[in-house]
């Protein structure tokens, strides 16, 4: 019988598994657009390896973001926080965590979450990736595209992950 690894996905006898999704971006419209786009992209785009979405929290900052992985525990983070040189002003030390931190600490905490980031700053890139994020998109790239980053892979596909607890 095949599973996704991701231990947080929900399921009951008989029911398919829900992949429990959070959103986390500065810009409060960005927020509720993700979410209708993903629900509307869920059931207009379905496939067999698909499975339901089920927006379980949203966030605006990386220490708001961090705190509510720890305690709604998603499969799956789709963020666009400010992680660009320019951010820097947004952010004072030791307050609101910018993008980069967030996804080091989800990684090193909780490395079975995958983490979209969703930007319009092509040059953060590296940085994303470098951090732990496992897949980097552009604002504007087709919602297909998005929504394939959001699902797990195929069970055929998925090895098993080595050393994971």
């Amino acid at each position: 019988m095949c599973q996704p690894t991701s231990k947080k996905m929900e399921s009951s006898k008989n029911d398919l598994v829900r992949l429990r999704l959070l959103i986390a971006d500065d810009q409060p419209r960005v927020r509720q657009s993700l979410e209708a786009l993903l629900t509307a992209l869920r059931w207009s785009i379905p496939s067999p390896t698909d499975y339901p979405i089920d927006i379980i929290g949203k966030a605006d900052n990386g220490q708001q973001l961090v705190e509510q992985v720890q305690t709604l525990r998603p499969d799956v983070v789709v963020l666009d926080l400010p992680t660009h040189a320019s951010a820097q002003h947004h952010f004072l030390p030791g307050s609101k965590w910018d993008g980069l931190a967030a996804i080091r600490t989800i990684k090193s905490r909780w490395p079975a979450v995958r983490i979209v980031v969703l930007t319009m700053y092509a040059t953060d890139r590296a940085a994303v990736l470098s951090a732990g994020a496992d897949a980097f998109l552009l604002k504007g790239c087709p919602a297909t595209e998005l929504l394939e980053a959001v699902m797990p892979a195929p069970p055929d596909s998925l090895g098993g992950e080595e050393g994971a607890a």
